[in-house]
């Protein structure tokens, strides 16, 4: 069973149509979902949509903060900018849409062939609803400490990134490469995924991964996407340029 593992769309069609494209293309057998799947682009009602196309043959996944913003706007505070993209997707989502984001976990396992338990969570372990960054590998250790996953992945940070520890020592971070990478399992591992939406590691390409579930074989992937398009739309929906411009740059 091979998993397309998507973070962080917010909205963004374009992006969204390449990786998921790329990841049938790829093999993928099953979709999972980790949390934002709108805000800051201008098709949040396309991608709920799409979601719960997946969701009905099998997908998964959980909540993300901004998901959060749309249904339950007073929940975090947020920036005036980031507000407006939330508070436009509450107004183009129907009920259903929003009845959707509202049913989204703020967590969800599975396990592998071998029956290790994977953890699928936005942010991280230890306070899933309070949407901490995994920057460090001091952040990566607090997570594991806070489950008995085997295999934690995560999105929120808008940046691929992989962690693996032996027994109780600290977390050790590298960056991953489009290389697939076996997850031993001898280690735990932590891996936070690069945006679909919105990358923010200086690559503006859609990022996505794959995870072979028989294997325990991770592979990061990169995806042009129409950007011109996607950026566009942002400026026309009345939104921040800054959400647009970005989107060049992968910041």
């Amino acid at each position: 069973m091979r998993l397309a593992l998507l973070t962080d769309i917010h909205g963004n069609r374009e992006a969204f149509d390449a990786c998921h494209a790329e990841a049938r293309r790829l093999g993928a057998e099953n979709f999972v979902y980790l949390g934002d799947l709108v805000g800051y682009g201008a098709d949040p009602a396309y991608v709920v949509d799409r979601v719960a196309e997946d969701f009905a043959t099998g997908g998964f996944g959980v909540m993300g903060n901004h998901d959060l913003g749309v249904v339950a706007p007073g929940a975090r505070r947020i920036y005036d900018e980031a507000r407006r993209a939330l508070d436009y997707a509450g107004e183009l989502l129907d009920p259903a849409q929003k009845n959707f984001l509202a049913a989204l976990p703020l967590t969800a396992t599975r396990a592998d062939a071998s029956g290790r338990e994977i953890l699928f969570v936005h942010a991280e372990a230890s306070a899933p609803g309070r949407f901490l960054y995994v920057q460090t590998a001091e952040d990566a250790t607090r997570s594991m400490d806070a489950t008995a996953a085997s295999v934690t992945f995560c999105g929120h940070l808008h940046r691929p990134r992989l962690y693996h520890r032996s027994g109780a020592a600290p977390a050790i971070a590298f960056t991953p490469t489009s290389t697939p990478t076996p997850l031993a399992r001898s280690r735990r591992w932590l891996a936070t995924l690069g945006s679909v939406g919105q990358p923010r590691d200086g690559d503006p390409r859609a990022a996505f991964a794959l995870y072979d579930l028989d294997r325990a074989l991770l592979t990061f992937h990169r995806v042009d996407y129409d950007v011109e398009a996607a950026a566009r739309k942002i400026v026309q929906a009345g939104l921040s340029e800054f959400f647009a411009e970005r989107l060049f740059a992968g910041r």
